[in-house]
């Protein structure tokens, strides 16, 4: 089964570049949608990149002529990953958030599950959110207060394609009909199919200074006063002075959950496995970027 990557970005350095390499093997097709949506533009003033992303994406070695690269006027997320589902040949359209990954050696893997039980459409791989730096992740409470969730299990990315229907960023995710104009949800693999062989997806979201204050920013936009006031300053900005006192007291690390608008406590500790092999590069470049 062939797979086509559609990738939205903006100022997607480093990790743009390590999505690429790990990606473009299993690749029949990877299209980008690159630049900043309404909300962006309010924010910067501007909507494409201006760290070194454009660069990267033109002169990255494309024998094969797998990549497409797109600019446009973006309304929002959804707008963008409307477009390149609309350009989507494979037969899996993979959603890839660029900071991100996937170990590609389990790929094989996982694409052999569409083939096997057709009568699911969906991928939602358990993912490892990282805090701080590239060894401490973040948790939530699940349910109860005594039970905390260190796997997320309900961000579907991977997709069986379907002629007409495009994928949907923002939740709810799956599949839009814009016939019905209503987003159609996947029937997603039960995670057992990837905990049990040690599948996970590597988010690294609050971890690099810069990216962490614009996504609060724009969360902020989204979300009226969502984000704690002083949060980025007197949080995020102290963890490294702070990790092991608020892994010992059980610290809420977190503002506010922005797609479910609830703020429930999140807590971090320590990765309790090593990184893939093939994230040691991503995982050098988080340091120096980390480094005071």
């Amino acid at each position: 089964m062939k797979i086509s990557f559609g990738i939205i970005v903006v100022d997607g350095m480093p990790f743009i570049r390590h999505q690429l390499e790990l990606l473009y093997p299993h690749a029949h097709q990877i299209i980008i949608c690159e630049g900043g949506d309404d909300i962006w533009k309010k924010l910067h003033g501007h909507r494409n990149s201006q760290d070194e992303t454009i660069d990267f994406i033109q002169s990255f070695p494309d024998p094969e002529n797998k990549i497409e690269f797109i600019q446009k006027k973006w309304r929002d997320k959804n707008h963008m990953c409307h477009e390149y589902s609309k350009r989507v040949t494979g037969d899996i359209v993979w959603h890839i958030d660029v900071d991100e990954f996937v170990d590609p050696a389990h790929i094989p893997y996982l694409i052999s599950l569409f083939k096997k039980f057709p009568e699911y459409d969906a991928m939602a791989i358990p993912q490892i959110v990282f805090w701080g730096d590239a060894h401490t992740v973040i948790g939530a409470q699940n349910g109860t207060p005594k039970k905390w969730s260190w796997k997320w299990f309900h961000i579907d990315r991977i997709y069986r394609y379907k002629n007409g229907m495009y994928v949907h960023h923002i939740p709810q995710r799956g599949y839009y009909d814009p016939i019905s104009k209503q987003v159609v949800q996947g029937r997603p693999f039960p995670p057992q199919f990837f905990i049990d062989r040690g599948i996970y997806t590597y988010h690294f979201s609050y971890v690099l200074p810069q990216s962490v204050l614009i996504k609060m920013k724009y969360y902020n936009e989204r979300l009226p006063n969502c984000i704690k006031d002083g949060w980025f300053d007197n949080v995020f900005m102290k963890f490294k002075e702070n990790r092991e006192k608020w892994i010992a007291s059980h610290f809420d690390v977190q503002p506010i959950n922005p797609e479910t608008k609830q703020n429930y406590p999140y807590r971090i500790k320590p990765l309790d496995h090593p990184l893939p092999r093939c994230l040691k590069g991503l995982e050098e470049d988080i340091q120096k970027e980390v480094q005071p």
